[in-house]
């Protein structure tokens, strides 16, 4: 199967030395709500300590901004939402055989190489895809787009194309329900992702990492694609 990749330049990652501090009322809310939910009580003074704690919280560690040019397809999400339930069924059966089996289950950690360049995205398909059992994100790069899975019980090259495979049909189903008319045009013809104005490259991809991993490995150790693992 021909693996498809959009050719385009690395994005360079916002530093946090970089993030403007500017009010984030939404972000201030959430906090605010989650610190009244763990006092368990609706007071006064809980809200305005939570409006403070979220003020600080904000300040503090300024989010990054997101880029989402797209729209809402309610009937693209309804069967975004559809695929993902029949995965998680089918995976559950999958991992429910091989813990009552005989059979020992041979693992792999592999590369997949995104064809959207957006954070949103890639994070939405991060997490779809390690939502469902026996499928791990250990790490996800910025600049490239490229996320390290580790599968379990993976056999063979057939096998983790095909794992590769159902990645990019994620992602693909990502963008059809939220994506711009733009990018999904890219992503459909494999032409260049329209890049949001303003951006731009980094060489070094540094800072890259949407997570706390130092590699992509388990062991800190850097695999080969398809490299398999007990």
């Amino acid at each position: 199967m021909t693996d498809v990749r959009m050719a385009t330049a690395p994005r360079e990652p916002e530093s946090p030395r970089r993030r403007r501090r500017v009010l984030q009322p939404r972000a201030v809310a959430t906090i605010a709500l989650a610190w009244v939910l763990l006092w368990d009580r609706v007071t006064w003074g809980n809200v305005v300590n939570g409006v403070l704690v979220g003020l600080l919280v904000t300040y503090a560690f300024p989010l990054p901004s997101i880029e989402f040019q797209g729209r809402l397809r309610p009937h693209r999400v309804l069967l975004l939402v559809a695929h993902f339930l029949v995965d998680l069924v089918g995976a559950s059966w999958q991992v429910m055989r091989l813990a009552f089996g005989r059979r020992s289950p041979r693992n792999a950690v592999i590369e997949v190489q995104l064809r959207s360049r957006s954070d949103f995205y890639l994070t939405l398909t991060a997490e779809l895809v390690a939502l469902v059992p026996g499928s791990v994100v250990v790490d996800a790069r910025r600049s490239t787009s490229v996320l390290y899975l580790h599968l379990l019980d993976v056999r063979g090259e057939s096998a983790i194309e095909a794992q590769r495979a159902h990645v990019l049909a994620i992602e693909r189903r990502v963008v059809r329900a939220l994506g711009s008319r733009e990018e999904i045009a890219a992503l459909e013809a494999g032409g260049p992702w329209p890049m949001a104005t303003g951006s731009a490259s980094d060489p070094r991809g540094a800072g890259d990492h949407l997570d706390a991993t130092e590699g992509p490995d388990l062991d800190g150790t850097r695999p080969r694609d398809g490299e398999e693992h007990p």
